[in-house]
């Protein structure tokens, strides 16, 4: 009884840190493959009006490839959690002492856990001001991935959450003759 709860806190610790270097190494390579794929320049996603002068009058993303870029990154993403559905995890047989000193040593037990999950993710544009009449307008992508690990002696489960930069641009307005900060 001792051993076995010994053995669950072992594969509790050991799992949480495997899981989620699983989950965000997966998001990542989902978004490497997906972004490798399909062109996101700027000018892609985001179209400028301008007026007669050649001023930036408004800005009009392209909804259908945002959209489309969205879901094609979400699927690639719960796919390769799916693909990652059997995880093996080792601990080092002098772990069950409880003795730091014998913590890394003896054979590695393995521990077969089952991986499963899913993925939120969401478009995000931001202005911020870049200097005298200059912003810079992102594009962001975050992506909120559940995921979880499962053996008949234990069940985890963790939410990894990352951003990523789509795209980026820097807005240049008219400068003006004069700058006073007044107040």
């Amino acid at each position: 009884m001792l051993f076995e709860f010994k053995a669950r806190d072992l594969v509790y610790n050991t799992v949480d840190n495997e899981l989620e270097i699983i989950a965000q190494s997966s998001m990542d390579n989902a978004v490497i493959d997906v972004l490798e794929d399909i062109v996101t320049d700027y000018d892609d996603l985001v179209i400028a009006q301008t007026s007669e002068n050649s001023k930036i009058t408004s800005l009009k993303t392209d909804s259908k490839k945002i959209n489309m870029l969205k879901a094609e990154i979400s699927n690639a993403i719960t796919e390769n959690i799916r693909q990652s559905k059997r995880v093996s995890v080792s601990v080092p047989v002098g772990a069950f002492t409880g003795l730091v000193l014998l913590s890394s040593i003896g054979p590695e037990m393995p521990v077969k856990l089952r991986m499963d999950g899913s993925c939120t993710t969401t478009i995000e544009s931001e202005f911020t001001a870049a200097g005298i009449n200059q912003t810079v307008h992102h594009i962001y992508l975050y992506v909120e991935a559940d995921v979880s690990l499962t053996c008949p002696i234990i069940a985890h489960e963790t939410t990894i959450i990352s951003k990523y930069e789509l795209c980026q641009t820097v807005i240049v307005g008219s400068t003006p003759n004069m700058f006073a900060n007044i107040g």
